[in-house]
Parts: C-alpha cells; structure tokens; sequence
C-alpha cells in the first residue's frame, strides 16, 4: 500500500512539471495555428457549419463510445458490470480530464468510480484500464497504418523543427515500437505472476493475477481488439461528416488520419487541460500538408476539437456529481485502501 501510494505521488510530480510544459507549449501552438488568419473569412465559414450534419456526426461519435464501452466490458472476465454503466464511466473519466490539469485525472476517475461505487476490486479495474490502453495503441495502429498506406501523399509527409528533420518512416516505426513495448509489458505483468517475491505485496500479486487471468483469455482479447479497430474507423467517420458539415472537401481516409494523427500528437506531448492550441495547431498543419488554406482548417479544427471534446464533458458534469467519489472522505478512504479493495 505504501509502495503504491508513493508511486502515486511520484506520478502527480510528473504531472505537474507536464502541466508547465504543456501550458506553455499549447500556448506556443495556439500562436502558431492562428497567426496569418483572416477572422473575417473564419466567422463567415463558422456561421455556415451544417447543424444536421454536424448533429450526425455527435450521433456517429456517441456510437463509437459505445463500442469502446463495449471493449472495455469485454474484458471483465468475472465481474457483473453492464455496458451502459461502463460508457458513463468511461465518460466521467474523459470529461474530467477536459477540465484537469492533469491527464491521470481520467484514470483515477474511473478507477475511483469503479472501486468505490461499483465495488470492482481494484486490481482489477486496473487490469482491465491498463489492457484497454494496449488494444487501444494496437488497434490505432493497425488502423493508421492502413490509412497512411491508402493516401499517396502521405509518403512524403515529414516534420522540421530546430535543425531537425523527421520523415512519416520516422512515425510510423515509433507507433509501432511503442507498441510491441506495450504487449510486452502486458506478458511480463502476466508471467510475473509466477514470480515468489510478488506475493508479498498483496496488491502487486492480485494486479499480475488479473493481467494473466486477462492474457490468457485470448478469445476476448481478439474480440476486443476487433471492436477496437471499429472504434477507430467510426473517429475517421466521425471526423469526415465533420469535414462535410464545414465544407472541407476531405476524403474519409484523409479524415481518418488527420484526426488520429492529431490525437496521438496531443496526447504524446505535453499541452492544456483539453489539448487547447496543441489539437488546433495539429489539425492545421496536417491540413496544410494536403493544400487545404489555414482559415478552412482552422474552423474544421475548432468544430471537430468541440465535437470530440464537449459530450464527455458534458456526460461527467450530470454524472459525476451524482458518484460522490470525489468527496474528501471518499479521498481518504480510496487513498487508505490503495485505490479500493485489491
């Protein structure tokens, strides 16, 4: 318990020092993303956004959150625990974070509401948090390697910045580094389980035992993985019917990549509650890789950074309240217990 409480700490000083870097940079980005731009041409083409298909595109979105609820039920071997109440759950966890400084916010959200109200093991809810997390990369992976593969352009694509000159070869290899890195990790928690020195640290030995019972149920993990690729494919949806709700005359592909090129980039790197100024400037320089002009990427990345971001905030703002997890004897009592029972 001590050990995992300051592992805790250790993780909200991380944070904090991102949260610096992050202000600042997001700062930088927003500059970056706004200078040049003619408001007046903004205003009109924001006053023109189409509210059916933007309205369509909210449904497409709350239709994929519902799939990754699913992901993640499919993944609690044992415990009872409906898809509708994990994808509020799932929610809480993103909407806070919107608002947080800090990104573990959702984590720690989640895995409060699931131990303490839902009476999940916390081992468990972990297990189960942290596997979501690797199909998560593996299944964006597959997803934008195949999209990069079907636009022609995207061969030449690269980043300069200081002196530095970085090629999509350069991304790609990364993603896919990072995750072997991540399925490996998952093995090792789950032979670790064998280990005699893991047993005596209770909750070490119950989270190795939740990760193994997990790895070897290889059906559901292939399950998951699918819905996964299909939660992603409904983003690039999502993201194209956004396009066309502002007249950004953009492929579903080419949607699909802008939009989960801008999300690995605004969650790789520090940046502000919400990834404000680093998702604009994401979404405008990807664009202007494509030719389209910097006032019509702008307004798609404003509408789009709104449609992504605004229902999980409005989700835990009815919900969460009404959880009670975030009251200071809750706290204590999650805190005392080691995030819940293990």
């Amino acid at each position: 318990m001590k050990m995992f409480r300051s592992m805790l700490m250790r993780r909200w000083m991380i944070e904090g020092l991102k949260l610096s870097a992050g202000l600042a940079l997001s700062v930088l980005l927003g500059w970056l993303a706004i200078r040049g731009l003619d408001w007046g041409a903004v205003a009109d083409n924001l006053a023109a956004v189409s509210p059916v298909r933007l309205a369509l595109a909210l449904g497409v979105l709350m239709a994929a959150g519902w799939l990754r609820a699913v992901r993640w039920k499919l993944l609690f071997t044992h415990e009872e625990i409906t898809i509708r109440r994990l994808f509020i759950v799932q929610h809480e966890g993103l909407g806070i974070s919107n608002v947080m400084p800090f990104r573990v916010a959702s984590e720690i959200t989640q895995l409060a509401v699931l131990t303490l109200r839902d009476g999940i093991k916390s081992a468990t809810a972990l297990a189960t948090l942290g596997m979501e997390r690797v199909i998560d990369v593996v299944a964006s992976t597959v997803v934008l390697a195949a999209a990069f593969l079907m636009v022609p352009e995207m061969k030449d694509f690269s980043v300069s910045a200081w002196g530095v000159h970085l090629s999509i070869s350069v991304f790609i290899w990364g993603i896919l580094g990072f995750t072997v890195v991540s399925v490996l990790l998952v093995r090792l928690f789950a032979w670790s389980e064998s280990l005699g020195f893991v047993s005596k640290f209770r909750f070490l030995a119950a989270f190795a035992h939740a990760v193994g019972d997990l790895e070897r149920e290889r059906m559901r993990l292939a399950l998951s993985l699918s819905v996964s690729v299909l939660y992603w494919l409904l983003v690039g949806v999502t993201a194209w019917l956004v396009a066309t709700a502002v007249a950004l005359p953009v492929s579903p592909v080419v949607a699909t990549v802008v939009i989960m090129g801008t999300i690995f980039f605004a969650t790789a790197i520090p940046a502000a509650p919400s990834a404000v100024g680093t998702f604009e400037f994401s979404v405008v320089y990807v664009l202007g890789f494509f030719g389209f002009e910097d006032n019509d990427a702008f307004v798609f990345a404003v509408v789009c950074h709104v449609v992504f971001f605004l229902p999980a905030t409005i989700i835990a703002a009815i919900f969460l309240p009404r959880e009670g997890v975030l009251s200071l004897h809750h706290v204590r009592r999650l805190t005392r217990m080691g995030i819940g029972r293990s």
